[in-house]
């Protein structure tokens, strides 16, 4: 297929949802102690909207109050994956729980764990992230968190941080002074919206959260008002063509708004979200949207270009043809790089 020939670049995927069966398994064979039972962690079917979903987190509700220790062989066999598809450039959500309460022990802790992301890297791929903060995170906590994000800004820890959550849990007006704060310190701001809302949760992540990129957006394309103004405004659409599926956003393929906004040369990527939740992963999403609205080698190349464009992270550790595990047969892998 002809999404095979450019490189992929993956900017919204939850490191608690790549678990799945198969990486548990591998997991148990090197030894690891396992917070969850393959043999139950079977995935979202399509149908089971928003409450699949809610139980596919109850399977696996150990990880859920892990500490980073625990990720980093689950990240590891991640990557491992990443490389096998193809993909050059990752950006992650994950959750400050996973550290210390105590400040100076956290910027200890996370830097650590990045040096060790860095090594799974393999010089293949590179690996950023993002706290998730959840709508719903109470109001005491919020100076806290962005305490936490300032100091991880501050040492290259994160990237930016990322707004998630059912938009009816609590409007993003709560958290204007989080977002008036991290911008200032440089970092990228990512809002989870008009994915089960409407376009005016959209309208608010741009007008409020002053969101540089709308994770999925799919109400927005309701809006052709909302859809001129992201042209505009060159605001980045993180789509999750299986995610939306399974989670109701859209009734079929041929009605997710990913083939428009390619025929509107709209800035947007192509993401797995929760790739062991929903059962796929960043080929299959790619072949999904080839066989539905027959994306070209063309369109394919512009995405990696837009979504290169819109990541947080501006240093790139491997920005030449070393970048990607067949680099040499891709020399669109350092063409997209060096354009961006």
């Amino acid at each position: 297929m002809v999404h095979e020939a450019v490189p992929k670049i993956e900017l919204h995927c939850h490191l608690i949802g790549t678990l799945n069966a198969e990486l548990l398994r591998r997991l148990e064979t090197t030894g690891e102690q396992l917070l969850a039972d393959p043999e139950r962690l079977r995935p979202v079917g399509f149908e089971e909207g928003p409450q699949g979903f809610a139980d596919w987190l109850v399977r696996v509700e150990h990880y859920k109050s892990a500490d980073w220790r625990r990720y980093l062989p689950v990240l590891d066999q991640h990557m491992a994956t990443l490389c096998r598809q193809g993909v050059v450039y990752a950006e992650m959500m994950i959750s400050p729980t996973m550290f210390s309460r105590d400040l100076a022990e956290m910027v200890d802790q996370f830097a650590e764990f990045r040096e060790r992301a860095t090594a799974c890297e393999r010089g293949q791929v590179q690996v950023e992230f993002l706290f998730l903060i959840p709508r719903s995170l109470p109001d005491d906590l919020i100076d806290k968190d962005i305490a936490r994000c300032v100091a991880l800004a501050e040492t290259g820890g994160i990237c930016g941080i990322s707004i998630a959550g059912l938009e009816r849990d609590r409007p993003v007006t709560r958290f204007m002074r989080m977002f008036d704060a991290l911008k200032d310190c440089g970092l990228g701001i990512e809002i989870h919206a008009g994915e089960l809302g409407g376009p005016d949760e959209v309208a608010e992540a741009l007008d409020v959260g002053r969101a540089d990129r709308i994770g999925h957006g799919i109400a927005a394309f309701q809006d052709d008002r909302l859809i001129e103004r992201l042209r505009e405004e060159n605001v980045h659409i993180e789509f999750c063509p299986t995610s939306n599926l399974k989670m109701g956003a859209v009734r079929d393929m041929a009605c997710h708004p990913v083939g428009r906004a390619r025929d509107l040369a709209m800035n947007f990527s192509i993401n797995t979200d929760d790739p062991g939740a929903f059962d796929c992963d960043m080929a299959s999403e790619f072949a999904l949207v080839e066989q539905a609205f027959g994306f070209s080698k063309r369109d394919f190349a512009a995405i990696a270009r837009n979504s290169m464009a819109s990541r947080f992270a501006k240093k790139l550790r491997y920005p030449d043809s070393t970048y990607g595990c067949a680099a040499p047969d891709r020399p669109e892998v350092a063409r997209v790089l060096t354009e961006c």
